[in-house]
């Protein structure tokens, strides 16, 4: 749709210049940036895979040292954006951002003011990893000048084109940051370059971890087959006096089922699991698989009082979706797995102390059944980054000469 968008508003420039020679670049140029910002922002409301954002950003600017004989001083400029990931490698993003530009050698009722459109595409250098974002990016855009220094054509929109270099962070579900060095090199009759340093800081939503489900195993075809012919009639039968039979005895008792629960311990700030912890889920859905009757499954993901209470948040979710992930890879259905994220809410240990929080970074599966024969094992792996103590020096023994 991007693409559509960008063929239609060169279309109308062409058009424009062929019926209205005399139409000012100027104007048309704003109408076609300002075209792709909304077919941008049309776009990245259509996308439906990932993170969009809206965010506030500041910048430190520097000017070419000279410009029309003019030099100006490095300056702050504050502006808008708004962007998102198309796909899991791309990203468009649509911003603006306004500066004062302050002469050297003019008094301040000469100085002027700056506005940048930028329209960017983004490319994700580490696709796959849902809390950090390093990107290049790649656009281009226009620049308006309010010169109040100039004679004549005090105000004078250009082409731009830019590049950066930046790294995105989510903090928390709906938090977004951003730091990024960009270039942006202006189409006047110098061809001026401007240096930016920025800082972003805004909302994001859209973002999900998904559970991966496995593919349904394929349905070999059956062949019709063909019904057997009808047996023969039955040998007339003699009259019998019936004989009483006893009647069988009961049924034994069903034996009762032995089902694996867990309770899977993380390093401190992570959300991988350790090989014992795979080892423990792989046998959890294996005595599932082997369970007949209805079931479903509660994973619960905790962690220790260190740090914000969002961030804990957060990080307890990605631990139990980490876990729920190997679940349904071992064979469990999606549908019957939920995954809670309880933060530092429900201690099991005092975090006051290295290995209470240890015990408290932790996810449990927890499985509901509705047969009562069912028995329950709790499988309980290590606690991880305990610190050891400190090993008592051995004194030496003094050896007294008489």
């Amino acid at each position: 749709m991007f693409l559509g968008g960008i063929l239609g508003t060169a279309q109308t420039f062409f058009a424009l210049q062929l019926e209205n020679p005399d139409i000012e670049k100027e104007a048309l140029l704003k109408k076609s940036v300002l075209a792709l910002l909304l077919v941008g922002a049309a776009s990245l409301l259509q996308a439906q895979e990932g993170n969009k954002w809206v965010d506030v950003q500041a910048a430190g600017i520097t000017q070419d040292d000279k410009w029309r004989g003019i030099e100006f001083k490095d300056n702050f400029g504050w502006g808008l954006g708004v962007g998102g990931w198309l796909t899991d490698r791309w990203g468009l993003e649509g911003s603006v951002l306004g500066t004062n530009l302050r002469s050297k050698n003019l008094t301040p009722a000469r100085h002027g003011r700056e506005l940048h459109g930028f329209v960017s595409a983004l490319f994700n250098f580490n696709p796959g990893d849902h809390t950090f974002y390093p990107y290049l990016r790649v656009g281009a855009g226009s620049t308006t000048v309010d010169a109040a220094w100039a004679e004549k054509n005090a105000r004078t929109t250009r082409f731009q084109y830019h590049g950066g270099l930046g790294v995105q962070g989510f903090f928390a579900e709906h938090v977004i940051a951003s730091v990024e060095a960009r270039a942006v090199r202006i189409d006047t009759r110098t061809q001026r370059t401007e240096l930016m340093g920025l800082l972003g800081l805004g909302y994001r939503w859209g973002a999900s971890v998904p559970v991966v489900v496995p593919p349904p195993a394929p349905v070999e075809e059956v062949q019709p087959v063909e019904p057997p012919p009808p047996p023969p009639p039955p040998p007339p039968v003699e009259e019998v006096k019936p004989v009483v039979v006893a009647p069988p005895p009961p049924p034994p008792p069903p034996a009762k089922i032995v089902l694996d629960e867990a309770v899977l311990h993380f390093a401190n700030n992570r959300s991988e699991l350790s090989p014992e912890g795979v080892e423990a889920v792989q046998k959890v859905a294996q005595d599932l698989k082997q369970y007949p009757g209805d079931y479903s499954l509660v994973v619960t993901g905790h962690s220790s009082s260190t740090g914000s209470k969002a961030l804990n948040k957060a990080l307890s979710k990605r631990r139990a979706n980490a876990v729920a992930k190997v679940l349904a890879d071992t064979g469990i259905p999606a549908a019957s797995i939920e995954t809670l994220g309880m933060g530092p809410d429900q201690p099991v240990a005092d975090n006051k102390t290295p290995e209470g929080q240890a015990q408290n970074r932790r996810v449990e599966i927890d499985i509901k059944v509705k047969d009562g024969s069912v028995e329950k094992r709790t499988i309980q792996t290590n606690t991880q980054d305990i610190p050891k103590p400190p090993q008592k020096k051995k004194k030496k023994a003094t050896v007294i000469k008489q």
